[in-house]
């Protein structure tokens, strides 16, 4: 099962017109750090359309996700498609779509066209949303739903009163799941539950808490306080019973109050639940890769006056720019970062703006001293006392050490330990519009040759903080250019993708001072592709605190790469 933990609540507010007030209870189940609330559309209760509230809550909120019931009855399926698509855009990333699975439906609705130029399935009128395709969710409680949820969703919600029928539920999922030759391990399977919290902190009522919910006409029914919901909610996760909760609320506003500032603090204190949101994206929250483009992928479009010229590659690089720019406006991406310190130059362990002793560890690591005043969490807990610190491995978002909403995150340079400061909340990443690139153009798509050399060599550059360290090179790159020979000495990863650190006639004018490149790795002949169109800023363009190699001897170029990205806006 997913060993995250994840919850969600409804923000239904019977006989609210106004859009305000759901904004209000989605900024509040934020500030839980939710995975994301639900809305039933206008036709499951009166009130305003649900997707139109949700865009709405969109600019209102930073990273919870926001998923609509949008009906396909009286709009076209790919109308209601592209109108969630437009939602995960302006959100950046975080919507999804409630589908609402009638008695008789086996799979959503398909588009197919063929002509003489081109062949297309289910096009759409918008660009390809952040997520790829916004997260589906399928309340699968009728069977006759759990073909379309096994077969397609991402989130499954379920009704059940006890372990044993949810179990047997989430089983039954992801069993079919992988008859449709799907991973079950992407399927999350989120079990709905009523919440009256009425009570405040007495006990639940027989029937309820530890016993699990009651039955009712509307579904489980858990009524009690919220430390009682806490130890159902952690026990149930714990047991695999499910991969999480969904909450709807009797009371809107009462409960979802009660059950975010009780329910849900008590279980990140336990340190059960997220303490901040690890990435930008709902998929992200969810642990769900973005899935590819099989479109960009699989598909020819052929341009009649060009000599019949694919343009797949461009459709591709296209999709890479996005990427891109998703990947360094995210949260703890490049343009988050706000200082790197090396300990070194803190005798006394005291970093400016950073709480704590932070000292080098007489054998390895950095060794962390701090109070409960402090205000650092590590591991996702409050931290008080004396800890080890190894140079953290994973993304940026995972940083052991927290502060707020800032991630301190532990490296080592050549035996220098030092402590980079991410803040989500960075001017860089507030101001950051997007990044200059030149359009593909495929005469900056040529073969190339690597020629390995026989051990790994290491020569001395100046970094962008002003200090010299290694560069470990493994080989020449060869490529020719409008008939003109050129080579590049670049380092590689295992026997996987090479990289290169250059610099040519538009760098520093048209261009920033350097740039990176990264070919695929190289086949048994050496043979790969050099593709200047992916010709990427190193990271010291968007943050100044990035220590980038320059470009070593012989990878400055004398001709004009009018390619890749330039300048970041």
């Amino acid at each position: 099962m997913s060993q995250l933990l994840h919850l969600a609540a409804a923000v239904d507010l019977p006989g609210c017109s106004a859009a305000e007030p759901y904004v209000e209870l989605v900024r509040l189940a934020e500030r839980g750090r939710l995975d994301f609330v639900t809305l039933e559309d206008s036709f499951a209760r009166p009130g305003p359309d649900a997707l139109a509230v949700l865009c709405r809550a969109a600019p209102a909120t930073r990273r919870i996700g926001l998923v609509p019931t949008v009906t396909t009855t009286p709009t076209e399926p790919l109308v209601a498609q592209a109108a969630v698509a437009t939602l995960d855009r302006v959100s950046g990333g975080r919507a999804g779509w409630r589908l609402d699975v009638s008695a008789g439906a086996e799979e959503p609705h398909h588009i197919d066209f063929t002509g003489t130029a081109f062949s297309v399935r289910d096009p759409s009128t918008v660009p390809r949303p952040p997520q790829g395709h916004p997260v589906r969710l399928v309340d699968a409680t009728e069977r006759h739903a759990r073909t379309v949820a096994a077969r397609y969703a991402d989130v499954a919600l379920v009704r059940a009163a006890t372990p044993a029928q949810a179990t047997a539920v989430r089983d039954e999922l992801r069993a079919r799941a992988a008859e449709f030759g799907r991973d079950p391990d992407a399927l999350r399977v989120l079990t709905g539950l009523l919440v009256d919290l009425g009570d405040g902190e007495h006990a639940a009522e027989p029937g309820h808490g530890g016993g699990g919910p009651r039955a009712t006409g509307r579904g489980p029914l858990y009524r009690g306080g919220p430390v009682d919901l806490a130890e159902l909610v952690a026990g149930w996760h714990a047991d695999g019973v499910t991969d999480g909760f969904h909450f709807v609320p009797v009371e809107p506003r009462r409960d979802l109050e009660r059950l975010v500032n009780g329910t849900v603090a008590l279980l990140q204190h336990r340190g059960r639940f997220r303490t901040f949101y690890p990435g930008s994206t709902l998929r992200e929250h969810l642990g769900l890769t973005r899935p590819a483009n099989r479109y960009a992928m699989n598909m020819r479009y052929v341009d009649e006056g060009n000599d019949g010229m694919t343009t797949d590659a461009a459709d591709a690089w296209k999709q890479w720019h996005e990427e891109r720019v998703e990947k360094v406006s995210a949260p703890y991406g490049p343009l988050a970062l706000t200082a790197t310190h090396w300990i070194e130059d803190y005798p006394e362990g005291r970093i400016p703006d950073i709480p704590g002793t932070w000292v080098v560890a007489e054998r390895e690591g950095v060794l962390l001293t701090a109070v409960e005043a402090d205000g650092l969490s590590v591991d996702g807990r409050p931290f008080a006392g004396e800890v080890r610190l190894a140079a953290d491995r994973g993304p940026e978002a995972e940083a052991r050490v927290a502060l707020g909403e800032k991630r301190l995150f532990v490296l080592v340079r050549e035996g220098v330990w030092g402590v980079r400061v991410y803040d989500p909340e960075a001017a860089a990443r507030r101001a950051f519009r997007g990044i200059e690139a030149s359009p593909y153009d495929p005469r900056w798509s040529v073969p190339g040759r690597f020629t390995p050399y026989d051990g790994t060599r290491t020569v001395r550059v100046g970094n962008a903080d002003g200090r010299e360290r290694g560069l470990a090179l493994a080989g020449e790159l060869a490529f020719a250019l409008d008939g003109r020979e050129l080579t590049l000495q670049v380092a590689q990863q295992g026997d996987g993708p090479l990289w290169a650190v250059f610099a040519d006639a538009t760098s520093g004018d048209t261009s920033f001072r350097f740039r990176f490149l990264h070919p695929a790795a190289p086949d048994a002949e050496g043979r790969t592709t050099v593709d200047l169109n992916r010709a990427q800023l190193p990271p010291c363009a968007f943050a100044d605190h990035f220590i980038c190699p320059f470009p070593p001897p012989g990878n400055t170029l004398d001709v004009a790469i009018e390619a890749g990205e330039r300048a970041v806006r």
